[in-house]
């Protein structure tokens, strides 16, 4: 078996900014689906960063199998309510360009 890279940019609209051999879709705000043209033979190894974040954005890479992988983004929000003197923590789904490589075996 060989060992395969596939790596690329995404942009907030789920469009491919670089790369090769994947395609992606975004169903809804926030929520990614990387397919891996050439499947791997098993779930391979998948890191995502942002690419123009904010310091209270999240990345999450779930769901990952032989042949796609999701990434979620979420906004963390902090309001601050004057009446109570307590915060209440906000979190939404939020769109935002990143960066991925994907490394596993492929047949």
């Amino acid at each position: 078996m060989t060992q395969k890279i596939i790596y690329g940019t995404v942009g907030e609209d789920g469009t491919k900014q670089t790369g090769q051999g994947f395609e992606v879709k975004s169903p809804d705000t926030g929520t990614y689906v990387i397919t891996f043209l050439q499947p791997f033979v098993e779930p391979p190894s998948v890191v995502a960063t942002l690419k123009d974040w904010g310091a209270d954005n999240q990345i999450i890479v779930k769901d990952i199998t032989p042949n796609k992988a999701e990434v979620a983004i979420w906004d963390l929000g902090i309001k601050q309510q004057s009446d109570t003197g307590y915060s209440d923590i906000a979190v939404t789904k939020e769109k935002s360009a990143f960066n991925f490589i994907a490394i596993g075996e492929v047949s």
